[in-house]
């Protein structure tokens, strides 16, 4: 017998994520990211950002009017910082975005 869940109300908002992008001078480089861009996105998930993120640096309407750097490929790096203020950091691959440990950002 399978049981059902309660959820309350707040389990089914969406929350705030401060976020971070870095990459590196020359893309696919594995040294020497610097932060690009620092802002919050609204979303449910971490894998909810990651695609806003994503959209958000490859589609010319969206990108932010203060954003200097290149479009979102592989190789680069989103850090979220969540609401209980754990940071961890995704990087994009060709098969999508991984957790990679935060000490590969420099």
């Amino acid at each position: 017998m399978l049981k059902s869940k309660r959820l309350s109300w707040s389990a089914l908002r969406k929350k705030d994520y401060e976020i971070a992008l870095f990459q590196t001078e020359h893309p696919r480089d594995r040294k020497g990211y610097k932060m690009v861009y620092r802002g919050i996105i609204n979303g449910d998930s971490h894998f909810d950002v990651v695609s806003k993120v994503f959209k958000m640096f490859n589609i010319k309407d969206l990108i932010p009017k203060d954003y200097q750097g290149r479009t979102v490929m592989s190789g680069d790096i989103i850090m979220i910082v969540d609401h209980y203020e754990r940071k961890r950091y995704y990087r994009l691959q060709s098969g999508g975005w991984t957790e990679v440990n935060r000490l590969h950002v420099c």
